[in-house]
């Protein structure tokens, strides 16, 4: 039964990532049809001016809370299919490497905005996927059936 789980947890990792990269660089909902290259290095900033000086709640909604919703699903999948990646400090590198990788490879091609925000709000979401995978492996293993 492990087996299985991890196989199907690989799969929708596998499938999660897919979609991931084509919301990040391919989809036009989010701005990705035409060359656009800048860059925020200042911690909070795009977070700060979101929440307070942003008139428009739905951008402010899609980039806050998108951002961290994005990668609850790494923090949740990554555990699951790899047994050895299953401490806060472990899912901690893999969601950093991943999101940093992301940011990087939009700024050279012209894709988003590298954003040094985005790279905080995914870490949270990874963490939040990662605490959500902990607390439903301890309710299944104190799962008397």
């Amino acid at each position: 039964m492990k087996k299985i789980s991890r196989i199907l947890s690989l799969i929708f990792l596998v499938m999660y990532i897919i979609y991931l990269l084509y919301l990040v660089f391919f989809s036009k909902d989010y701005g990705r049809g035409y060359f656009h290259r800048s860059y925020n290095f200042i911690p909070f900033k795009t977070i700060i001016e979101y929440m307070f000086f942003s008139p428009n709640l739905k951008a402010t909604v899609v980039n806050i809370a998108g951002n961290i919703l994005a990668f609850v699903p790494m923090g949740f999948l990554v555990p699951a299919a790899f047994n050895r990646i299953n401490k806060y400090k472990d899912i901690s590198i893999v969601v950093l490497i991943a999101t940093i990788s992301i940011e990087i490879t939009q700024f050279i091609i012209g894709v988003g905005t590298c954003d040094i925000d985005d790279v905080i709000l995914n870490w949270i979401g990874g963490i939040i996927g990662f605490y959500m995978y902990k607390v439903l492996l301890k309710k299944i293993k104190n799962n008397p059936y």
